[in-house]
Formats: C-alpha cells, sequence, structure tokens
C-alpha cells in the first residue's frame, strides 16, 4: 500500500485497524517464517530451500511462507496484508526490489490460506489464477500435512509467475 494511503484501494482494509488488531504478533518475518510453530528445524531449512529456488529462477522477487494461529476476529487475508505492509522481512536478496514480494500466508488453525503479493505483480495476477494455484495444497492443509502442502502451493505459485512472465514478455513483443 501506497505510504500516505489510509486503506486499501482494492480491498478497503485499513491499517490503523489492523495494527490494533496484529499488535502482539511479530513484525520481524523470516523466511519461511514459520509463527505457528509446526515446522521442524529441518523442515522449515527444506522449506527455505524452495524458496531459494523460486528466487533463483524469479531474482527481482522475494517469497516468504508464512504460517500462523490466527484466532476468531482475526483472518488470514488481512493478517497476509497486514504483514505485507507492515513486516520487516530479512535476508532478502540484493537483486529484489520492494514491491516484489510474493508471500503465501496459512492459518494453521482454519486451514486456511491466501496469497499476497506485492504492486509489481498485483495488476498481473487474478483471484481465479491465485486460487487454482493453491488449491492443489488444500487437502494436505485438511490433514495438516503442511510440508506437503506448501510444497505443492510453492510449486504452483511458481508455475504461475513463470506464466505470467511468458505473458507479460508475449505482450511486450
Amino acid at each position: 500500500m501506497h505510504l500516505s494511503a489510509e486503506e486499501c484501494p482494492h480491498c478497503g482494509l485499513v491499517l490503523a485497524q489492523l495494527d490494533s488488531l496484529y499488535e502482539d504478533f511479530d513484525r520481524t518475518v523470516r523466511r519461511p517464517h514459520d509463527a505457528a510453530g509446526v515446522l521442524r528445524v529441518p523442515e522449515r531449512k527444506k522449506v527455505a530451500k524452495w524458496i531459494s529456488r523460486a528466487e533463483r529462477a524469479f531474482p527481482q522477487l522475494y517469497f516468504s511462507v508464512v504460517t500462523c494461529s490466527l484466532q476468531d476476529e482475526q483472518n488470514v487475508r488481512s493478517y497476509g496484508f497486514w504483514l505485507m505492509n507492515r513486516g520487516e522481512f530479512q535476508d532478502i536478496q540484493e537483486s529484489a526490489v520492494k514491491e516484489g514480494c510474493v508471500m503465501l500466508v496459512i492459518d494453521v488453525n482454519r486451514k486456511e490460506v491466501c496469497l499476497q503479493v506485492g504492486y509489481l505483480l498485483d495488476g498481473a495476477m487474478s483471484e481465479e489464477g491465485s486460487f487454482d494455484t493453491l488449491s492443489g495444497g488444500h487437502p494436505y492443509l485438511l490433514e495438516c500435512n503442511f510440508m506437503h502442502a506448501i510444497d505443492v502451493m510453492l510449486g504452483g505459485v511458481r508455475k504461475y509467475v513463470k506464466r505470467l512472465r511468458r505473458k507479460s514478455r508475449r505482450l511486450a513483443k
């Protein structure tokens, strides 16, 4: 969101309200960011390798996978939006642009997932495309198999971004 804007022009979320809703949440975003504590150390290392692979393919972007455990009044979409705008992302590669974030957010309580993207991809991604990209991991979320869900969904995100890149190149010609 633009720094002087009070609310998102697309969805109407207001950062000031979200600041109070998520005031107890850590703003420091590690990659991966296992705030829910569902991944063991070897699993976090594996997810970090998957993130690195995605970033090698798209050096202008930086990827993050976030697990969270939200309460009733909170939801994965608003948390992802808040974290995207208020988060302090760690270890971002130098070639990535600030607007190039691609963040997969998983609420382990509700087994819901959200794909948040920065302005670099915002206009290119569709809600339907994002849904199709993430839906393959849903059965694994229902089984609490978070590693397999992350693997499938992050792989789907990489394929989706690759399709968007090819489409962009065709339109540029």
